[in-house]
């Protein structure tokens, strides 16, 4: 029977800990690890899993060396590391696996002989209430790049179960200097790498809602703004990606969402950087998008004095976004 190890990172659950791995524990594929990294927690956390860890031995408890960068994907790199299983699965220490996901995933592994699998889940508000599948839980797509980045198909870091040797082999990591769009940034490598993937069309896991859920946090820092805008401009400027005209335009709406968000907010140091990022978009293909970037750069420009400085210019924030991109597939 194949080990799977499943890998959590984590800061400061205590409160959520115990329920996660317990969902582990309620598996009916039985052989698993499961390594919790640690990201410097203050509270109970540790106590609580070491406690767990006495009871169950599949579980085990570790801390992120002080040499790696703060944050979930040094934790997550340094847990592949010292995995020990055949395949693996990252997991957050707020969510729930249903009792079949690892023995369904597995199954679907061995039956397409694929690198990794896919799953579906559920979205769980705080009140309890299932919603709607997350991001409309489309895993299928002939076209799996380009509609990933639009968003068009979407699975989130939990949703997988991976080969080991294959992200091994392919020294796919998370890129620890991200701080935002992490698990965008290394969904799209991997379906460069490799974007044929098993896909079980059940849901299997709980994406839970809650206040300090690293996922539903606003991007309200200087950091998380460079970082989103970063892995948007790799994207645009990876000619290995070949991605079609609409997802470049698409790239280029978001950057400007970005800009017009942080804009709004009044956070003036983010604002410049997503207006100098969103313009600069525009000449990463320069053929198609430099003749519109006079326009561009002209009224985002207007905007950033106008809103950030005179609280005036609502309508040319809406405006600085419109001009151009006719439709060419």
């Amino acid at each position: 029977m194949s080990l799977v190890s499943i890998i959590v990172p984590t800061f400061n659950r205590a409160h959520l800990l115990a329920e996660t791995l317990g969902t582990f524990q309620k598996q009916s594929h039985e052989q698993w690890e499961c390594l919790v990294v640690d990201d410097g927690s203050s509270d109970d956390s540790e106590a609580i899993v070491k406690e767990l860890a006495l009871i169950d031995p599949r579980i085990s408890w570790w801390k992120r060396p002080q040499h790696k960068p703060k944050g979930a994907n040094a934790c997550r790199n340094f847990g592949l590391e010292n995995a020990k299983g055949d395949f693996i699965i990252f997991f957050d220490s707020d969510d729930r696996m249903l009792p079949d996901l690892v023995d369904e995933q597995l199954k679907s592994l061995e039956a397409s002989k694929k690198n990794y699998s896919i799953c579906q889940c559920d979205w769980v508000a705080k009140n309890g209430k299932i919603l709607e599948g997350f991001h409309g839980g489309k895993l299928i797509s002939d076209d799996p790049i380009n509609d990933y980045i639009r968003f068009q198909i979407f699975w989130p870091i939990n949703g997988v179960c991976y080969r080991k040797d294959f992200l091994n082999q392919n020294q796919l990591r998370f890129d620890e200097s991200l701080q935002q769009s992490q698990e965008y940034d290394f969904h799209v490598r991997v379906l460069q790498t490799d974007p044929q993937y098993a896909a079980v069309e059940k849901r299997l896991l709980q994406i839970v809602t809650t206040e300090d859920s690293i996922s539903h946090s606003p991007t309200n820092s200087l950091a998380k703004v460079k970082s989103s805008l970063r892995v948007r401009q790799r994207f645009l400027t990876n000619k290995k990606l070949s991605l079609k005209y609409m997802t470049q335009v698409f790239l280029l709406h978001d950057m400007h969402r970005i800009f017009k968000q942080q804009t709004l907010q009044r956070n003036i140091r983010a604002s410049y950087l997503a207006g100098f990022y969103y313009l600069r978009g525009h000449m990463y293909n320069r053929r198609i998008f430099g003749k519109y970037i006079w326009k561009h750069s002209f009224y985002t420009k207007l905007v950033f004095l106008t809103y950030n400085f005179f609280s005036k210019g609502y309508s040319l924030l809406k405006k600085s976004n419109t001009f151009g991109y006719t439709r060419n597939s």
